[in-house]
């Protein structure tokens, strides 16, 4: 069908910055940047518009699309199912099964949005991450898409979402991420979860970010960077001055199940180190105590801490 190829297409949108913290309220607030705020806010009057107002709300998305396509970005809406009920740049989608569709890494992204409709909680809400290829671009880009459950009057439940090439990678993100596969090493094993981890589909890989899990002395058991090797000692990695960065979170690891830590290293194709943040959890699987960890460039000023 034409056009459905860019069911989740998204609007690019202008460099934002960071807000400062403690800036953001309700479910806004783990976010660091301005950017991704306000994309949350987009899609949180949008699900209490449909909570309120039912399919009426679709109505209104496209009638008043000043106030809904705020910045360039526009919304979409999936049923339980996959079917398209609303799309603020591509209209004739409406009323397609587009849950078989899938990103350039064969990752099912209709499906995992429309997953969120199917959650118990009833504001439940997810990122879902996807590579996609733009016919206006050169190379395929990793896109965000915030999604939102919202439950009509007449008790159907949707997924409500907007989402955009330009976001930076978030803290929160990271941590959910790590948090997630944590549970799925607790209720898979070892052997399974790896195989989940590996899966370039996953949801565990995104915007270049990804996850490593190492043993107790910081041996690598998967390691992304090296995918055919295992048992590199990430514990004697030190970053551009020097730091053993990993030896540093296992100290904060002593008295915590979490840790933070930030490191200097180049970004690729540059000499000049920058800022990166690192997210460790610490969990025992089977008797064994296995640490899930993922870093990423931080793009925030001086004043933010991990």
């Amino acid at each position: 069908m034409r056009g459905v190829p860019l069911v989740l297409g998204l609007t690019l949108l202008a460099g934002g910055c960071a807000a400062p913290p403690g800036t953001g309220t309700g479910k806004t607030s783990p976010y660091l940047y301005e950017d991704t705020r306000r994309l949350v806010d987009l899609v949180e009057e949008a699900a209490r518009r449909i909570e309120s107002r039912g399919t009426a709300a679709f109505v209104d998305f496209a009638g008043d699309p000043g106030r809904w396509k705020r910045s360039g970005l526009y919304l979409f809406v999936y049923d339980e199912n996959g079917r398209n009920v609303f799309h603020g740049a591509l209209p004739e989608l409406v009323g397609h099964d587009l849950s078989g569709m899938r990103d350039l890494l064969g990752r099912p992204m209709v499906r995992e949005v429309a997953g969120v409709a199917r959650r118990p909680e009833r504001d439940a809400g997810a990122w879902v991450f996807y590579l996609w290829e733009e016919h206006s671009e050169f190379l395929p880009r990793w896109k965000a898409s915030y999604v939102r459950k919202a439950v009509a009057p007449d008790g159907r439940a949707f997924a409500v979402g907007s989402g955009s090439s330009r976001l930076k990678v978030e803290k929160a993100w990271v941590k959910d991420r790590v948090d997630r596969f944590v549970e799925v090493l607790r209720q898979e094993g070892k052997a399974a979860a790896f195989t989940v981890l590996r899966d370039p589909a996953s949801p565990f890989q995104f915007f270049d970010t990804y996850l490593f899990v190492t043993d107790g002395t910081g041996r690598a058991l998967v390691d992304p960077s090296f995918p055919t090797r295992t048992g590199r000692d990430l514990g004697a990695f030190r970053d551009a001055v020097g730091r053993y960065v990993l030896k540093d979170v296992a100290i904060k690891l002593e008295t915590s199940d979490e840790a933070w830590a930030q490191y200097l290293w180049p970004r690729p194709g540059e000499t000049l180190p920058s800022r990166k943040a690192l997210y460790v959890r610490k969990v025992v699987v089977a008797g064994e105590t296995l640490l899930v960890g993922s870093d990423f460039y931080l793009a925030s000023p001086v004043w933010m801490k991990h």
